[in-house]
Parts: C-alpha cells; structure tokens; sequence
C-alpha cells in the first residue's frame, strides 16, 4: 500500500492510524467498499483518509462506476 503520506491526502492523525493496519488488512478494506450506484462492494481509489469522532474516514472515487464512496474504520 502506498503511504499515505507521500500522496498528501491523509490528515497526519489518519496517516498514522493508516499505517497501525496491517498491509493485507487496508487492501481489503480498499477492495470492500459499498457503492450505492453499483449496488455492491467495489474497490475504492483516489482515496483520502481524515479522522470523524476518532473514526477513520476514506473517501474516494469508485473503481467501477466513478461514483463518489466512503468507508469508516472503527478503531479495534
């Protein structure tokens, strides 16, 4: 996984949240995003990651369709 960092999309906080998950674990978050146009579960890129009440947020664009999409990460 590239480093959040470096494509200067995530918040500092998320960064390092980000980076606290296991490679294997963030790629099936970024592969197991609902698309409300798709109607299933798509792959999420051009993401950015910020914190909402100490949850991490991704946003980005939906692989298949283009569409706007979001995945909330719960701290475990």
């Amino acid at each position: 996984m590239p480093d959040p960092e470096q494509q200067g999309k995530f918040t500092p906080h998320a960064a390092t949240l980000w980076r606290r998950i296991p490679a294997a674990a963030q790629a099936k978050l970024l592969s197991g995003v609902y698309c409300r146009r798709c109607g299933h579960m798509v792959t999420i890129t051009n993401y950015s990651g910020r914190i909402v009440e100490g949850d991490l947020l991704l946003t980005g664009i939906c692989a298949t369709c283009g569409g706007v999409v979001a995945r909330l990460v719960e701290p475990s």
